[in-house]
């Protein structure tokens, strides 16, 4: 006897209806969300441990009237708890409808759970970074002295983004910024792909910017969870940039916090780093200057007291020497008569003892001594050498003179 599928599926349906009376709680992650007026339809799987296999799989309701319910008991985190890849532990009902198969009916969802699964993987992914020595990887990136091209990634609409805008672009220190946005989504599944995406891009034109900031305005626990991404904090440790980071929270700290650079806790809070951070430079230059300035006039000061000094120094030897040298004119008007005369004493004695040395020892000297003069063709003859036979000679003596011819030559 044969059945048709109608009845099949209605047999089913009385079976789970008597088989499963009540609602149980039950663990699952979400692959996929959708949504219809205010209906959510939901896609879970629960993978093997360790590994992305799939090992079971259904489809859950959440119907508008309980989503209404749940919405209200559960605050802002509850539209953080209906994201893909979160786990979620919801108290479900198990209903079989003839044509739609096999749907578990969402009542209520526990987000304690889940927040306590999402507190377990941030751990995980902080162990892990540390054992990768990323921690304080981007920490050690050298932050330069003005940062003045930034790097902004926020949603466009988030009102974190337009009071970092605003808080930095009003300064009171009139300082201008270069500012390069890089619109990301800041909550949900697309994240860590955006925000990953966007800081290869930066990554690639490092020398373009000197740092990043990452900003959003604030939110629950849940909304931050994205930023604990593992991925994401890994790209952030290796940037060659440094991350400034103001995620929006006062308390909770996010991993992509702990592998930034400098971490604050609002967007405002990074418009007030990076003016302190300039301001510092400009209070460094203006200091300096003020030392340099002091410097130069006290070396000013000390060369004009030594230029007065070695005026007055040199005025006061030009005195003394110009009294030095008039005594010394005066000195020199007075002695030069007598030195004058003792020179001219003293050279009239030398000129006279001459004239008697050559009185003594001149020609007339000698011919008066008996010695005599022979003049040969008018040269003295002063060898004998110079004489022959038969030579007309012109004798000298002391009182007269006479010739002689050369008949007989002695050597």
């Amino acid at each position: 006897m044969s059945q048709t599928l109608f009845e099949f599926n209605e047999f089913i349906r009385r079976v789970v209806a008597l088989n499963l009376p009540e609602s149980i709680w039950i663990r699952a992650e979400l692959a996929d969300v959708k949504s219809s007026k205010e209906h959510f339809y939901l896609d879970l799987v629960q993978k093997k441990e360790d590994s992305e296999e799939i090992v079971a799989q259904a489809q859950a309701v959440l119907w508008a009237k309980n989503y209404r319910s749940l919405h209200k008991k559960i605050g802002s985190n509850f539209g953080m708890l209906l994201q893909p890849g979160i786990e979620i532990l919801f108290l479900g009902k198990a209903e079989f409808h003839e044509r739609f198969g096999l749907k578990l009916m969402v009542e209520d969802i526990d987000p304690a759970h889940t927040l306590g699964k999402l507190e377990m993987q941030r751990r995980e992914t902080i162990l892990k970074l540390q054992a990768m020595n990323l921690l304080q990887k981007n920490s050690k990136v050298q932050l330069p002295n003005v940062l003045q091209r930034i790097a902004v990634l926020s949603s466009e609409n988030a009102a974190g983004y337009q009071d970092f805008m605003k808080h930095l672009l009003t300064n009171a220190f009139e300082y201008q910024f270069n500012i390069t946005f890089f619109p990301i989504a800041v909550q949900g599944v697309q994240v860590e792909k955006e925000t990953i995406s966007q800081l290869e891009v930066i990554a690639q034109n490092a020398n373009k910017y000197d740092a990043v900031v990452i900003i959003r305005g604030g939110g629950s626990r849940l909304d931050l969870a994205a930023f604990d991404s593992f991925l994401l904090a890994k790209t952030v440790a290796e940037m060659p940039l440094p991350i400034l980071s103001g995620i929006g929270h006062e308390t909770d700290e996010t991993v992509l916090d702990i592998v930034s650079h400098t971490s604050l806790k609002t967007p405002t809070a990074v418009a007030d780093f990076i003016l302190n951070q300039n301001f510092r430079f400009e209070s460094l230059m203006l200091n300096l200057g003020l030392e340099v300035k002091n410097l130069a006039n006290k070396t000013i000061q000390e060369k004009s007291m030594q230029l007065q000094y070695y005026s007055q120094l040199i005025g006061n030897q030009v005195k003394v020497n110009f009294r030095q040298q008039i005594q010394m004119l005066d000195y020199i008007e007075k002695e030069i008569p007598g030195v004058l005369r003792n020179r001219f004493d003293k050279a009239k004695n030398q000129l006279e003892s001459l004239e008697r040395m050559v009185s003594l020892l001149g020609p007339e000297a000698a011919l008066r001594r008996g010695f005599a003069l022979v003049f040969k063709q008018g040269q003295q003859i002063n060898e004998i050498a110079s004489l022959s036979l038969s030579d007309e000679v012109l004798v000298h003596l002391n009182k007269g003179k006479f010739q002689a011819i050369i008949n007989k030559i002695e050597e």
